[in-house]
């Protein structure tokens, strides 16, 4: 989900000096949990090994952050997964740093151990026909204003040109 550059804040050296921080996720890939630049997110320090359906943030690859959920712990780390992803991903234990403990929605704050977002994610996850099907549907509408948007641009610049 987040996919920042080191450059953009240390997320792991932050944690490390403080056990939690707030950041705003930016990308797509745990809609409709987290919206593009749309919450805050509560991180704290990871102190045990993470269960399914918790949030982690985690490293790929040198300066990548990413924060999905876990589908499922293994011995050597887990398979991890966006809300809006079908493909699986292998992060090893030493890669996963942090743990998302809630985030805001709006002036709204849920907590990962709220049993009302509990049962939201075990729903989400558990109807694989519904939620393709909403994600299509999601992801049509992100393709539909990226060609809109394009359409008005090119006019607007068409219309600089000609004044």
């Amino acid at each position: 989900m987040i996919k920042e550059s080191a450059k953009s804040g240390d997320y792991k050296t932050e944690l490390e000096k403080y056990g939690a921080i707030a950041f705003v996720p930016k990308g797509n890939s745990m809609w409709p949990t987290l919206t593009n630049r749309g919450q805050s997110v509560i991180v704290e320090k990871k102190s045990e090994k993470l269960k399914k359906y918790d949030v982690a943030l985690y490293t790929r690859g040198e300066d990548k952050f990413v924060l999905h959920r876990v589908m499922e712990p293994t011995e050597w780390g887990y398979i991890m997964c966006g809300d809006s992803q079908f493909n699986l991903e292998k992060v090893r234990e030493d890669q996963v740093f942090g743990v998302m403990c809630g985030f805001y929605r709006g002036r709204e704050y849920v907590d990962c151990t709220d049993p009302e977002y509990i049962r939201y994610v075990q729903n989400w996850f558990a109807r694989k026909f519904r939620r393709k099907l909403r994600l299509k549907i999601f992801y049509a509408g992100l393709r539909i204003k990226g060609i809109i948007r394009r359409i008005f641009k090119g006019k607007a610049k068409k219309e600089e040109e000609n004044v």
